[in-house]
């Protein structure tokens, strides 16, 4: 099947509201249904229920049954797809941000118990580009609900379809299928590691070679496709180990195990864009290099990056922090990293995997061209409609998905899948901006307006009247804004402390003025947010990856130390009204993206933080307990932090009462200038009172707040937020089509 084709479903099919009719007032009394929203705010639905179903063919007949409302997951299946499209009671919208992969353990050439693994070997693994016929595999595992992928870049996305097409139209030309020059040089790079073919098996110091295949069990086209790719190794002698698992089986083995042990040669693996990437330049260093996934599959690519591919390994960390000026550099930047990563190839892409979001007819709900119903609007937008298809206040909103709770639960570095952030970075947290799901623009959720200043040479457009872009000559640093911190010292290094007399200029310069009421603004234990959140946020953006700091974690030093290199400075103009500048050599090609906002949050997907709900988490993290980061429970052989569920609990509630009987301010040195003794004993009071009301420790400030989770049953339980401050329809015109 076509993209043309697949292109005419992405206009959002949206449910109209019906106009009211002039009704007889009796007749109105007597509606269960009518609801006066007048003065309502969001969220509209009074619960929502997240749970597991693995089975999309299962979670479309419970859609069609009603026991679901929503499947938060892509349909590929062709025949599912026409079932939706031929059921009355079902709508759906298709999008395109969904994409497979092969990832290989590249550790070697000897693993652990001394056995041969041939993908350390960059050439074998590039040679697999010319193994698999992609075109194949799209129409033979997606039914043509798909198309061929060859590189990090999305063909439905700008960077592939207007700026650089005749770069990926070169790049597919020249990896097209050609398994016997596959085979010629995965041969070569086997008899060069000392390897022999005895009766058509390799073998290796006298025993054959095998390789274990992980292939996902509960994500298309896998496992049927990662069959296909295993057939072609076991041709071509290879002794081949099929591990079938679903994704909360495969994780531990994918993203917990060190690649010397040796769990897994090769991952059939899933991404998903669940945002419009309008810039794909900061993906390349997500995705070959050791600087931003914190999993060991990933930070033990340095050596082999670093050594055999220093260009990779530069242009993909300039393109990330945009340091470049004009377009033409830009683009000598990506056709350096895309023919690199490809020789590279620690993984390949495989397909983008077109689907439809299925939901009922009466729900109403934006979802992302790119992402689908997993895009951060959903808790914005989603609500039921009434027999005449007005929105209804009320009800419960069960939601279907294929995984829930497949990691531990923390705002700092918890579980990084997608449905797990559906609740935790979607619907529990608040946010600085919401990201629009028709075109990949913010805007503006706690801020009132915000100032571009670019310097005059950098190709960057605006399109929101919210934002005012100003381009300059030259962008100074004032010496007082803050450029690092000193994590023995617990202080703030000012950037005339950093960069000396001599000062720094920046290449951007954004000034946020937020919302007059954000320190009105309430968070769900009944604390309002203060500006000790805020500063708490910017500290922890640098403590993790410093030495010093009493909850320093490796796997973040690589990813602040390249941040650091084009970070220029923050500085705190004003606290009421609350104006921030940030200064920086990052930059993007929209004006929206360039604003840096201070939010308080952090981690890999931006979980909103507030101080006092990260101090038990903190002190246990620094004490050793329990940890926020799976690499550092790895590493120290203590479990991964939860703040919803399991034995952490009781760690947690351990170092809050210690926190609350001292009255404890973190990194007092700064802190205790923002947050009065009267704040610290509220806030721990409210926090004890949501634990033992709740049984969690995870306050956020977003539409719903976790009334429960369910583990065992692989269930989620979200309950509105009654003291959200925000119209029910603020966000619904994102239901629409852009004009």
């Amino acid at each position: 099947m076509s993209k043309k084709y697949f292109l005419f479903f992405l206009v959002l099919l949206v449910v109209p509201l019906l106009l009211l009719t002039g009704c007889p007032a009796e007749e109105e009394e007597e509606d269960p249904e009518a609801v006066d929203l007048e003065g309502k705010t969001l969220p509209l639905p009074d619960e929502v229920i997240l749970q597991r179903e693995e089975s999309p063919a299962a979670a479309v007949q419970q859609l069609m049954d009603g026991d679901f409302d929503i499947y938060a997951h892509s349909i590929n299946d062709p025949d599912l797809y026409e079932d939706i499209v031929e059921h009355e009671e079902l709508q759906y919208d298709f999008n395109y941000g969904s994409y497979s992969e092969l990832a290989f353990n590249h550790y070697g050439p000897h693993l652990e118990d001394g056995s041969l693994n041939p993908f350390h070997s960059p050439k074998f693994r590039e040679a697999i580009n010319w193994l698999i016929d992609r075109n194949y595999m799209v129409e033979e595992y997606l039914g043509g609900m798909g198309e061929p992928r060859y590189t990090m870049l999305g063909p439905s996305f700008p960077d592939y379809d207007d700026r650089y097409p005749d770069l990926a139209a070169e790049l597919e030309d020249y990896y097209a299928h050609d398994p016997d020059r596959a085979e010629e040089i995965m041969t070569g790079e086997m008899e060069e590691f000392g390897a022999e073919l005895v009766d058509g098996t390799w073998h290796y110091e006298g025993e054959p070679v095998e390789l274990i295949f992980l292939l996902r069990a509960d994500l298309a086209p896998w496992p049927d496709a990662g069959h296909y790719v295993a057939d072609k190794f076991e041709d071509m002698g290879f002794t081949i180990e099929r591990m079938e698992r679903t994704g909360d089986d495969a994780s531990p083995l994918y993203t917990g195990s060190h690649p010397a042990e040796g769990e897994f040669h090769v991952y059939t693996g899933g991404w998903v864009s669940t945002t419009i990437s309008r810039c794909q330049a900061h993906n390349f260093d997500q995705m070959y290099t050791h600087r931003v996934m914190p999993w060991p599959i990933f930070d033990t690519l340095e050596p082999q990056l670093t050594e055999e591919f220093p260009e990779l390994d530069e242009a993909s960390d300039k393109l990330r922090h945009s340091e470049f000026t004009t377009m033409e550099e830009r683009e000598e930047l990506f056709e350096k990293v895309l023919w690199e990563s490809l020789k590279f190839s620690p993984r390949i892409f495989v397909m983008d995997v077109a689907g439809a979001n299925p939901y009922r007819t009466d729900v109403e709900v934006a979802a992302d061209v790119a992402g689908g119903i997993v895009d951060p609007a959903w808790p914005y937008t989603a609500h039921l409609l009434d027999e005449d298809g007005q929105p209804k206040a009320g009800g419960t909103l069960n939601v279907a998905m294929p995984n829930i709770y497949v990691d531990p639960w923390n705002p700092v570095e918890g579980s990084a899948f997608v449905y797990d952030n559906f609740a935790t970075n979607r619907a529990i947290g608040d946010w600085a901006f919401l990201r629009d799901p028709r075109d990949g623009l913010d805007w503006p959720m706690r801020i009132e307006k915000a100032e571009v200043h670019a310097n005059e040479d950098l190709p960057i457009d605006v399109t929101h009247d919210w934002v005012d872009l100003i381009f300059e000559e030259e962008i100074e640093v004032p010496g007082d804004a803050w450029a690092d911190w000193d994590a023995e010292a617990q202080e703030f290094v000012t950037a005339e402390e950093k960069f000396g007399e001599e000062g720094a200029t920046a290449l951007i310069k954004s000034v946020v003025h937020y919302d007059d009421d954000i320190f009105e603004h309430p968070l769900h234990d009944g604390s309002t947010l203060s500006m000790g959140d805020f500063i708490m946020g910017v500290i922890m953006h640098f403590d993790r990856g410093k030495e010093d700091s009493s909850i320093f974690c490796k796997a973040e030093e690589a990813e602040l130390e390249a941040w650091l290199d084009r970070f220029k400075g923050m500085r705190i103009v004003s606290e009421e009204p609350l104006v921030i500048e940030h200064y920086t050599n990052n930059w993007s090609l929209d004006a929206e993206w360039c604003v840096g906002y201070w939010w308080p949050d952090h981690g890999t997907y931006d979980w909103s933080i507030f101080w006092h709900m990260l101090v038990p988490g903190w002190k246990a993290d620094a004490a050793g307990d329990v940890v926020f980061s799976e690499s550092k429970a790895d590493d120290l052989g203590v479990d991964w932090m939860s703040y919803t569920s399991g034995e952490s609990l009781d760690y947690l509630e351990e170092h809050l009462v210690e926190a609350a009987a001292d009255n404890y301010i973190p990194y007092e040195t700064v802190l205790g200038d923002y947050i009065s003794e009267e704040e610290a004993e509220e806030r721990y009071s409210n926090l004890q009172e949501f634990y033992e009301e709740w049984g969690h420790f995870w306050v956020g400030a977003g539409p719903y707040f976790i009334k429960n989770v369910h583990p065992v049953e692989d269930m989620v339980h979200l309950k509105a937020f009654e003291d959200y401050p925000d119209p029910y329809d603020r966000w619904f015109f994102l239901n629409e089509p852009l004009d």
